[in-house]
């Protein structure tokens, strides 16, 4: 599944450290253990390594010559993808987890709101710098918003007894 995708886990890793560093301050914020602070963080660092650094290790900077690149959106069918690609839905629902267990249900709503706007301007930023090797796929934002809504509804149940701890 991350055969083309090489940077990834380093990415992972790295987000590791300031997931490990801002877990508490971002659980206080959002009044909830800083667990869940640490999850959020940990799920964003794999967000952004997913879909923001680029598919190859090699310098990406140097090919900023974008004279010939396609700027396109895929406006692919809405049928179920492939498991191969199931990684981004799957880096979602921990965001959706995280803002299910958040102190207030505004703190929550805030959370998600961000958290649904956060595909589009993903593909926003692939569609304009097509030196990352991220094609811009609208597949790609409705399998976050599942998988945003999946986590959520995980959440949801367990909301309660986070709560009384």
């Amino acid at each position: 599944m991350l055969d083309g995708l090489p940077m990834f886990w380093p990415g992972l890793f790295a987000s590791l450290v300031p997931a490990a560093l801002l877990n508490r301050p971002v659980g206080r914020l959002l009044r909830t253990h800083w667990a869940v602070g640490f999850v959020l963080l940990l799920a964003l660092g794999g967000v952004a390594t997913l879909t923001l650094l680029p598919e190859h290790p090699r310098p990406f900077w140097r090919d900023l010559s974008w004279a010939g690149a396609v700027h396109h959106c895929t406006l692919g069918a809405l049928g179920p993808r492939p498991p191969t690609e199931w990684l981004g839905p799957l880096l979602f629902a921990p965001i959706g987890l995280a803002a299910a267990l958040t102190g207030s249900r505004r703190r929550a709503a805030a959370l998600l709101l961000g958290a649904a706007l956060l595909p589009a301007a993903l593909e926003a930023v692939q569609y304009t710098v097509p030196a990352l090797g991220h094609p811009c796929d609208t597949r790609d934002a409705l399998a976050a918003l599942l998988g945003l809504a999946l986590g959520t509804l995980l959440g949801l149940p367990a909301r309660p007894a986070l709560h009384r701890a």
